[in-house]
């Protein structure tokens, strides 16, 4: 494994088992993946699209995460090459693509996150990916044939031509994970915002089921347990359970509630 110690998401997947983690997109110190591994987290996404973010910072919370043995998933904004290398170099355990719609957009993923022969990813040792030192005494051969087995990689399906082209996009098997945007997804078919609506419910009932066709792991975000419960039942195996910043003010707001309630019942 290309970290010692740390969990392979990839290994855990495939044996069926759930994962649980969070988005991490407002709080970039370097305390946020020990705070989560002591919480029992199984990964975090370190997210660059909806955050303020610099590539520096994601680099400190990767950094932070494999000390932690934390696997540590970088949401990129954009599917580019110099977004998808930099967070591998850095050490991210894999990378989560967002809209995600096409073969083409398969293929470019699997140059730039696999090395040659088997993709284009540019060469650097002893930076954050192979956790420095004298990279002379790395079995470089070696390196580039797990690193090409170990890194993930997550499509999300957060469109109508993402979903009319997921057979094909499947069909190529170079997704770990199809992580699904029911909001993107709704607002992409004119139905922003309409969790319950029918053709959003229908269009998410088809991915699950072509995801299980070409048995690659589903995963998905959820606000908490008791909105998520029917994605475990759908059989989705990572789970994103809110984000920093949600969480946080979600627990304060329901203690602070509670200190209020007690002062005005004296």
């Amino acid at each position: 494994m290309l970290v010692k110690g740390l969990c392979d998401v990839k290994i855990s997947l495939q044996r069926g088992e759930v994962l649980v983690g969070t988005f991490v997109l407002e709080f970039g110190g370097s305390a946020i993946a020990t705070l989560l591994a002591s919480a029992g987290a199984d990964f975090m996404i370190a997210d660059l699209e909806h955050s303020s973010f610099s590539i520096e910072t994601v680099g400190r919370i990767v950094r932070n995460a494999r000390g932690a043995n934390l696997p540590c998933i970088v949401r990129v904004p954009a599917l580019e090459r110099y977004f998808v290398s930099r967070v591998l170099d850095a050490g991210a355990t894999g990378v989560m693509i967002p809209r995600l719609e096409s073969c083409e957009d398969i293929e470019k993923i699997k140059r730039w996150t696999k090395y040659a022969p088997e993709g284009d990813r540019g060469v650097a040792f002893g930076i954050g990916h192979t956790d420095y030192g004298d990279f002379t005494k790395l079995d470089t051969r070696k390196y580039v044939q797990d690193a090409n087995q170990e890194i993930l990689t997550i499509g999300q399906i957060e469109t109508v031509k993402a979903v009319e082209n997921l057979n094909d996009i499947l069909s190529t098997r170079e997704l770990d994970v199809i992580f699904i945007g029911p909001y993107d997804l709704s607002t992409s078919m004119g139905i922003s915002g309409e969790l319950d609506h029918p053709r959003l419910l229908d269009a998410i009932k088809e991915i699950i089921r072509l995801a299980q066709a070409h048995n690659i792991a589903l995963g998905c975000y959820v606000n908490d347990f008791e909105s998520g419960e029917q994605w475990l039942r759908s059989g989705v195996q990572l789970i994103a359970c809110g984000n920093d910043a949600f969480l946080l003010t979600r627990k304060f707001a329901e203690e602070h509630q509670k200190f209020k309630n007690a002062a005005a019942a004296k």
